[in-house]
Order: C-alpha cells, then structure tokens, then sequence
C-alpha cells in the first residue's frame, strides 16, 4: 500500500493553472495583474497568452479594461503585438490574445492596461525555446510498436530454443 501511495505521488503532473504556467504577476496602480501563456513551456510558434486582472483589495476581478501585448525579440528586435479580449478566453474571468512567436530567444514583455483613463504598464522577459522538431516530440509513440517487436521476437525464440533443449534430452536407464 505505502509503494502505491509513493508511486502515485510520483506519476502526478505539475499543477498548470487554467491550461498555461504563470509566468508574470505584478501590481500596478491598484490593479494585480497575473499572466498565463500555454504551452507552458514555451517555444517559437503558436501561444495562447491569457491575463488575470484583479482589484488590489479583495481580489476581485476586472472586467472593464482594455488590455494589450507587445512582445520583441531582443536578438532582432521583431516586434509582435495583440489586443487580449475576454471574448477570445474559454474563461471570462481572462484576457486572451493568441500570438505566434516567430523566433527562440529571449523576449521583451509589456503588458499595458487601461482602466478608467488609468494606464499602467507591466514589463518583463520570457525566454523562448527553439521548436521542437515533430518526430523528436512523438519518439516514444514511434518507438513503441518496434520495440515491443522485437521483444515478442526475443520471446519467441527463448521459447523454441527451450522447446528443443526439452526434445534434446535423453533419458537411458540401465538394467
């Protein structure tokens, strides 16, 4: 039982929270802003970025505000920008904007948010990985089916050899 409880422990995955890592919070005149990007790991092409506007005291959220991205390689300076609406998140408790970075390295972030003719900005950096190449993300289901193969074929052949070890035997008794 206790090998059990330790192998469950084990296999469990990393909470990720509302489908991205969080990988900025901040406060800005009043406002806690927290922003989501997935994958959770990122890398150059597709991302969904997702923001968190909370009121400083109680927490609650903000849903009036005008939110934008601006993100820029540092390494050519290519600059991506995107308008994060709650009409693009599944949870509308979010700001989300899809965006496609076009290039691995490190990334400059400003977030900007105009509230009640109030704008604070918000800035920091993300580092981006260079893609993953299709094949290398799928090795474990492409290796799959030839390994176990090749071990039917190893049992298969354990068996006949122990077959004709059995067949090989003579037993002479003598009188």
């Amino acid at each position: 039982m206790r090998k059990l409880l330790i192998l469950t422990g084990l296999l469990q995955l990393p909470a990720i929270a509302d489908g991205g890592a969080v990988l900025l919070r901040a406060t800005a005149n009043g406002l806690i802003v927290t922003l989501f990007t997935a994958p959770p790991r990122l890398t150059a092409g597709p991302v969904d970025v997702s923001v968190l506007l909370q009121k400083g005291e109680g927490l609650d959220p903000v849903l009036d505000a005008d939110v934008r991205l601006h993100l820029r390689a540092l390494a050519s300076g290519t600059d991506v920008r995107a308008h994060a609406t709650r009409d693009q998140a599944q949870n509308k408790l979010l700001y989300a904007a899809p965006v496609t970075l076009l290039e691995a390295g490190k990334w400059q972030l400003t977030l900007t948010v105009l509230r009640n003719g109030v704008k604070s900005e918000i800035a920091g950096a993300l580092d981006v990985a260079p893609t993953r190449a299709m094949v290398a993300s799928y090795w474990g289901y492409i290796a799959f089916p030839p390994a176990m193969i090749v071990l039917f074929a190893i049992r298969e052949w354990l068996l006949r050899r122990n077959n004709k070890l059995k067949g090989t035997l003579c037993v002479t008794t003598s009188s």
